[in-house]
């Protein structure tokens, strides 16, 4: 009978030291990636660009976060703005200056003026008129956090962004026929910087 107390009593032990770690994070960050098979450069097919974003993080339990974030690019390199969101886990050790850390985080890119050069519904050709996209991401890589005074934290994250763009028409001219562009995943190396408090 002891022993069943016990063992009813050791979750409720643990549950203030649980409740504790359940904290609140949020902050701004700047980011930049190179976006693959998406415009072009003086070295080849590609775009880079750089956004500013908010994020928000849960400690849901120790060593495991739920993470999520938003940014907004406003020059994509390929016409438009870009907005990008993500939520995932993040997962790993932290000490008390330092903690290293992976993502796995899904999420999406829209892009106000589609990246492959579809034309808006009814967009008479020649017209750069575009249609605005969405497209399934997958962000994996690491995190490195430094733990400053008065709960604030620095934090760098390096990762790939793994983009599916799905398949597209574009509508030809009179002499030609539409084409299929897109259906391609990209795997593009992306950073940020940030800076966030802790509630």
């Amino acid at each position: 009978m002891k022993k069943k107390i016990m063992l009813l009593a050791v979750p409720l032990l643990l549950l203030p030291s649980i409740a504790h770690s359940q904290r609140l994070e949020a902050g701004t960050f700047v980011t930049y990636t190179f976006l693959e098979e998406i415009g072009s450069t003086d070295h080849g097919v590609g775009t880079s660009t750089l956004g500013l974003g908010g994020r928000a993080v849960w400690h849901m339990v120790p060593f495991v976060d739920l993470d999520g974030e938003l940014a907004i690019h406003p020059n994509a390199g390929v016409q438009g703005y870009r907005v990008q969101g993500m939520v995932g886990a993040k997962v790993g050790m932290r000490a008390k200056v330092l903690g290293v850390l992976a993502k796995v985080r899904p999420g999406f890119l829209f892009f106000s003026k589609d990246p492959f050069g579809v034309g808006r519904p009814g967009a008479m050709l020649g017209h750069t008129d575009w249609a605005h996209s969405l497209d399934p991401t997958v962000d994996v890589g690491g995190v490195v956090e430094y733990y400053a005074p008065n709960n604030l934290i620095v934090r760098l994250d390096v990762g790939e962004t793994i983009v599916r763009y799905h398949s597209r028409t574009v509508p030809g001219s009179q002499v030609q026929p539409p084409r299929q562009v897109g259906g391609v995943t990209t795997r593009n190396l992306q950073w940020s910087i940030g800076l966030a408090k802790r509630f």
